[in-house]
């Protein structure tokens, strides 16, 4: 059982003593819990019209062709492209500890959202779709498994927002000197980041918001503004709404259901359809009213917006916004958009929903009085948008829609926390960057994802007890070549403690050890015996 990650003055300490060898050895490359590596002279090039097919039954031979470039020369990767590097340094490990090459890490219980609704790191699988940072989904091509035993901290945003990551996560920031160009382009670590939160009296470093998220369109069972109004302003437990905007009730009307006037000066029902015996049993049954429909969706009683409704197609959120913030939205005297209520529960989703529009809401607490005295507490969602949330006019007025606008959010805080177990995913999208929290916050994956390289090491661990240079899979996902130059950094290597020396650690005479002492770019020496050793 691999017990825990070693830090950078364990890490320091072990080169020192000799138990670990990197050569050539360079302190700076030392990070919070890994070691930097750079990229070798040694390539092998697939021959892919060589084989119809590979049959590991019968494991193919000499379908590479090695390519050594000099020092001062590069090596270009073509579109589409997978071939086989290697590292420039020589790594030899002693018998209770393991390496491996990997990304950057977020804790198992961050929520990220996908296409197919919300899960966690913990069960996101390659071949799932997440978000890009454009808001379009995005397969996932590799992911860790737990890891344990890696330092990490807690960020805190200045919406509120919260996530834990490790120390060599990385994130997509505006650093204070970037903020003119206002472009996100800086790549730093949690661990960079914690070194300089600040500058002056001004936060250090921002991530700028996404665009809205692309959910796919749904058919909705109740049209997405109507159901917005009715949740601001209607009854909880029947289809009705209380509202003195006319402009509310054409809406209402333009969506297909009928408004009549009910108790009330101002009380209107929507779309009654009459009622509907069942034929067996005589009961009222549902029909196609928007009593029924809400009936059906199980919000009568208690206000909740469906889950298909916050995953819904833009224009089908933007609506369901629309008839929220008509009837229960209102404007502050600087223009910023506010909607409050008293149930915590339902301001999340406000807050979910907002943010999923490319906004960046945030939740004020505050105490509710009736008639001067206090009676619980109300939740006032508060947030800026140059696009119109409203339909009725006189709002929409009022609402700041020119000038500046703040797109980004603000890491307030770095803080340690005690280590949890954190997993990092890798996507197909070139920039490398998918969105995390229910706040749609762009993470990163790797500084060379980005760029459409993806680099994976040839196994899931160096070995206890191996030496010799690390064979790298490196693929090209865009669709123009990418240079390469050896020397450069390339991969990170972390370093794990066994809970004792392994008894037949890599290179014993027992193991067959194919790779021992590999010194360039190595092709596949699998064999396919059942008794096989690597």
């Amino acid at each position: 059982m691999i017990s825990s990650v070693l830090s950078d003055g364990t890490i320091r300490r072990l080169v020192e003593e000799g138990r670990i060898k990197v050569e050539p050895w360079d302190p700076a490359m030392v990070q919070p819990a890994s070691v930097d590596l750079k990229l070798g002279a040694s390539f092998r090039v697939f021959h892919n019209h060589r084989l119809p097919a590979i049959d590991l039954a019968e494991p193919p031979r000499n379908v590479t062709e090695h390519v050594a470039v000099a020092s001062d020369q590069s090596f270009v990767i073509h579109p589409g492209e997978f071939v086989l590097g290697t590292t420039a340094e020589w790594v030899e490990l002693p018998d209770d500890l393991v390496a491996r090459i990997e990304g950057k890490a977020l804790a198992l219980d961050t929520p990220i959202p996908t296409p197919g609704g919300w899960r966690t790191m913990s069960d996101l699988r390659v071949g799932d779709e997440v978000f890009g940072v454009g808001g379009e989904p995005t397969p996932i091509i590799d992911a860790t498994e737990p890891l344990l035993g890696r330092p990490c901290r807690e960020l805190v945003f200045s919406d509120g927002t919260s996530v834990v990551a490790d120390l060599s996560h990385q994130w997509m920031v505006m650093s204070r000197t970037d903020r003119g160009r206002k472009t996100a382009d800086r790549i730093l670590t949690t661990g960079e980041i914690e070194q300089s939160p600040r500058q002056g009296p001004d936060y250090n470093h921002h991530i700028l918001l996404a665009p809205p998220v692309r959910y796919r369109e749904r058919e909705l069972p109740i049209d997405p503004y109507v159901l917005g109004a009715w949740i601001g302003d209607g009854t909880s437990t029947k289809a009705e709404i209380t509202t003195a905007d006319e402009r509310v009730l054409r809406e209402i009307e333009l969506a297909g259901y009928a408004v009549t006037a009910s108790s009330g000066p101002i009380a209107y029902r929507i779309g009654g359809a009459g009622h509907t015996r069942h034929q067996t049993t005589a009961r009222y049954s549902r029909n196609g009213s928007l009593s029924s429909r809400l009936r059906s969706l199980d919000p009568l009683g208690r206000k909740r917006i469906p889950r298909e409704y916050m995953e819904a197609s833009v224009e089908q959120r933007q609506a369901l916004l629309e008839g929220l913030m008509d009837t229960d939205g209102s404007v502050d005297r600087l223009g910023r958009c506010d909607i409050t209520t008293t149930d915590r529960a339902l301001a999340h989703q406000y807050r979910e929903l907002i943010a999923s529009l490319g906004y960046r809401p945030v939740i004020a607490e505050k105490t509710a009085s009736l008639y001067g005295k206090a009676c619980g507490l109300r939740y006032e969602v508060i947030f800026t948008s140059e696009r119109s949330v409203f339909r009725l006019e006189r709002k929409l007025m009022s609402q700041k829609r020119e000038g500046s606008f703040r797109r980004s959010r603000a890491i307030v805080d770095v803080r340690p926390v005690d280590s949890v177990p954190v997993r990092c995913i890798q996507i197909a999208s070139p920039d490398g960057v998918y969105l995390a929290t229910r706040s749609f916050i762009p993470t990163h994956n790797s500084s060379l994802g980005r760029l459409g390289l993806i680099v994976h090491a040839t196994a899931g661990f160096v070995d206890p007890g191996f030496r010799g240079t690390l064979t790298l899979e490196i693929t090209n996902l865009t669709r123009v070549p990418i240079v390469l130059w050896p020397g450069r950094p390339i991969a990170q290597l972390s370093f794990m403690a066994l809970d004792r020396p392994a008894e037949r650690p890599y290179g014993h005479p027992e193991l067959g050890s194919h790779y021992h002492g590999q010194v360039e770019a190595t092709e596949s020496r699998y064999e396919a015996r059942s008794d096989r050793s690597r």
